[in-house]
């Protein structure tokens, strides 16, 4: 049976509060090329989590109820991710179209599976996607991704009114320790999202976040240091950083690759050249041990 938005809105309403790290959110959110999209599930616990009874939902293109569902099967492991990838294994002839199959690189990256169309992994950057724990007697909010009900046009967008949740690859920040239970007023996707633009799949099935413990039981912040910002083609950008450097990653706002080298001076600090950069908005992504970073630069 479908559910109206304002029947769910209660759902939302009982389960409010912010978990921190004491359950499961989204930590990565895939809408790439063709039918290659996927989410990840982080468990910020000490414990394993066994997904009986967790369910996704895709509310699509503004509709006000769940357009479709995946039950969820597996366990989670303690600071462990669960990867679902779109599960169409060869194209599909439509008639007035051809639905690609799911890249096979992505699909191996995978714990699960989705469904066949329609299913979560069929979505869209307009598309909110809820995730669910049904396994006890009332239904638990744990995260949303997007604003169920709402139809933001093409994606959800940046501050500048760049459409951002399409055609990107949406990694949770560092500093996030759990999910968002009630649909936001606004829908801000880089409040709590990094970007690592189009196809790009390499931080699938690892993520970082201050729920890790370290050997003494703190948490370890992350902090990442880039400058100039805006900056200008003659002068290269710093980066300087707490965890060693692995590489670094420039796209443009459409999710095109256009620079990858960095100088390093030492493992925590180094130089990139963007002479080659025109006028624009800049995605930069840096690469470190277990984890990255992502922001955003102008170059005028």
């Amino acid at each position: 049976m479908k559910k109206s938005l304002l029947s769910l809105l209660a759902a939302f309403v009982a389960f409010a509060a912010t978990a921190q790290c004491d359950k499961i959110f989204i930590s990565e959110y895939v809408v790439g090329s063709g039918n290659n999209k996927a989410y990840e599930l982080y468990n910020p616990t000490d414990q394993p989590i066994d997904l009986d009874g967790y369910i996704m939902e895709r509310w699509s293109n503004g509709q006000g109820y769940a357009s479709d569902s995946t039950v969820l099967a597996g366990v989670i492991p303690a600071h462990g991710t669960w990867v679902v990838t779109n599960g169409q294994t060869e194209d599909i002839d439509l008639g007035s179209y051809i639905s690609p199959a799911c890249d096979p690189e992505l699909q191996a990256l995978a714990d699960q599976l989705d469904m066949p169309y329609p299913a979560p992994t069929f979505m869209n950057g307009n598309d909110a996607l809820v995730l669910f724990d049904r396994s006890g007697t009332t239904p638990v909010v744990l995260d949303i991704f997007g604003k169920p009900g709402e139809d933001p046009g093409e994606a959800w967008a940046a501050p500048d009114g760049t459409y951002i949740t399409d055609r990107q690859t949406m990694v949770r920040k560092f500093e996030i320790t759990g999910g968002v239970t009630f649909p936001p007023v606004t829908f801000q996707p880089l409040l709590e999202y990094d970007t690592l633009g189009r196809d790009n799949w390499t931080n699938l099935g690892i993520h970082d976040c201050e729920c890790f413990p370290l050997s003494t039981g703190e948490t370890e912040s992350l902090d990442v240091q880039m400058y100039p910002n805006p900056a200008t083609p003659g002068t290269p950008i710093n980066v300087r950083t707490n965890r060693p450097i692995v590489g670094v990653e420039i796209y443009d706002v459409n999710g095109r690759k256009v620079a990858s080298s960095i100088q390093l001076t030492n493992p925590t600090e180094g130089r990139i050249d963007i002479s080659e950069l025109k006028r624009g908005t800049y995605i930069v992504n840096v690469l470190m041990e277990r984890t990255g970073f992502s922001t955003r630069i102008v170059v005028e």
